[in-house]
């Protein structure tokens, strides 16, 4: 391999890209497996809950503030090589666990891993692209997570169909259940990724915006933080409530249709694979794209606006979803909610990565991981598992926990985005004199 395709931005990209599919591949995996795994292991659904949001959320939250340090540091694309290598071997692993804390410590060695990947990401991308051309970037980047927990759906499904199948070669993994082999043929391959991301060259700190990237100290961080506390306080915020929306259709809504409809986790995973798929990548594209346009246009507050019109949007489709009574009309609320939720993923990073300065975006990206993380992931799915079992105290009403809770998020989310709209400052490259200005 040539060293110039090793730095051509578009490559570096679509490797990134690849890595963040195979993060949310094995992250989101168990959202097929809930109910095998909860009748296997004589688990509630709050626990449930845990192991989908909690244990991600909090490791994720303490190990992603050192990690975004670290990435405003070292050599990025090292450090996102082993995180990958430890997840992949950590998802592998839940394939060997036999009890509620064995899958736990799992599923934390998993977070652990991913923790480091979106910091060391955001900041290279940042670094390759510019800012007229960053939000389409970002967005192609971020589709690894809709794409992942896509495929994540359709793999499992196929592969629970072949595991069940009497003779199944794929059963002789040493594993007892079908789903624990399911974790080991996801996990491993991942192996591969880390290698193909350490051979990634490491791109000069601030190309992109043709500055010196001073490494900044300590003081310089809160200076520069306590300057745009609002722009960034809100963003990061608006982002972590449209996370607690799509953590929970990711979490839940396999579980909804498979008790509202009596499907198979396997004709669910085959249908709502694609749908998450489409309907994200659709989303993620017209926003980033016109994002982008926007932005060439001068209209400096475009992405957080977008922010708020997407949220909007998707609490319109989130709100009615308990009321349908078809398979394919419960679809199409999911894909529209789908849809305009991404407008707001396909803006926030982008409009975060513009008004901070190159050294800081490992440790603002992280930030932003941890927020969305333990609003997203670890509100999020617990809450709905609560609901669910303990207000309504009625499995199959799974459907109206999900819109109670989707909805609420969504709109607390176009509020704070439109905060943000109105104290964006868009203006040149930040530097940290200004930040130490203040």
């Amino acid at each position: 391999m040539s060293s110039g395709l090793q730095c051509r931005p578009s490559y570096m990209l679509g490797v990134l890209t690849t890595a963040y599919i195979f993060a949310y591949l094995d992250r989101q995996i168990l959202s097929l497996l809930v109910e095998p795994i909860r009748r296997d292991l004589l688990l509630t659904d709050v626990e449930i809950g845990l192991l989908q949001g909690l244990s991600f959320a909090l490791v994720l939250a303490v190990g992603g503030l050192p990690a975004g340090r670290w990435v405003d540091r070292g050599n990025r694309t090292s450090i996102a090589a082993m995180a990958i290598a430890v997840w992949s071997i950590m998802t592998a692993a839940c394939g060997f666990a036999d009890s509620f804390l064995s899958l736990l410590v799992c599923r934390a060695g998993v977070a652990l891993g991913e923790a480091a990947l979106i910091p060391a990401a955001y900041s290279l991308i940042s670094d390759l692209f510019p800012t007229r051309r960053r939000g389409l970037a970002m967005g192609i980047y971020s589709s690894g997570a809709f794409i992942g927990a896509g495929l994540s759906l359709i793999l499992a499904a196929s592969a629970l169909h072949h595991l069940s199948q009497p003779g199944s070669s794929l059963t002789r993994l040493g594993t007892t259940f079908a789903w624990q082999s399911v974790f080991v043929l996801v996990g491993l391959p991942g192996l591969a990724i880390a290698l193909w991301v350490a051979s990634l060259k490491e791109p000069a700190r601030g190309a992109a915006e043709s500055a010196p990237a001073e490494v900044p100290n300590m003081n310089d961080v809160r200076a520069y933080f306590w300057a745009r506390r609002v722009e960034l306080l809100t963003l990061y915020f608006s982002l972590g409530l449209v996370g607690m929306q799509s953590y929970s259709y990711s979490a839940w809504g396999p579980s909804m249709l498979i008790r509202a409809f009596e499907l198979s986790p396997a004709a669910v995973g085959l249908v709502l694979g694609p749908l998450f798929i489409g309907a994200s990548l659709a989303g993620l594209l017209v926003g980033a794209m016109l994002g982008d346009k926007l932005v060439r246009r001068g209209l400096r507050a475009a992405r957080p606006a977008l922010m708020c019109v997407g949220a909007l949007g998707a609490g319109v489709f989130a709100a009615p979803l308990p009321m349908m009574t078809t398979q394919n009309a419960a679809l199409t609320f999911i894909a529209g909610t789908c849809f305009f939720s991404t407008l707001v993923v396909a803006n926030g990073p982008a409009a975060l990565q513009d008004i901070t300065p190159p050294r800081m975006r490992g440790i603002s990206s992280a930030i932003g991981v941890m927020v969305v993380t333990m609003v997203g992931m670890g509100l999020g799915p617990p809450l709905v598992g609560y609901i669910t079992e303990n207000v309504l105290r009625d499995p199959h009403q799974l459907g109206m926990a999900l819109s109670v809770v989707s909805t609420g998020a969504l709109l607390s989310s176009a509020a704070l985005a439109l905060v943000a709209a109105f104290h964006y400052r868009l203006g040149p490259e930040p530097d940290l004199a200004s930040a130490r200005q203040g």
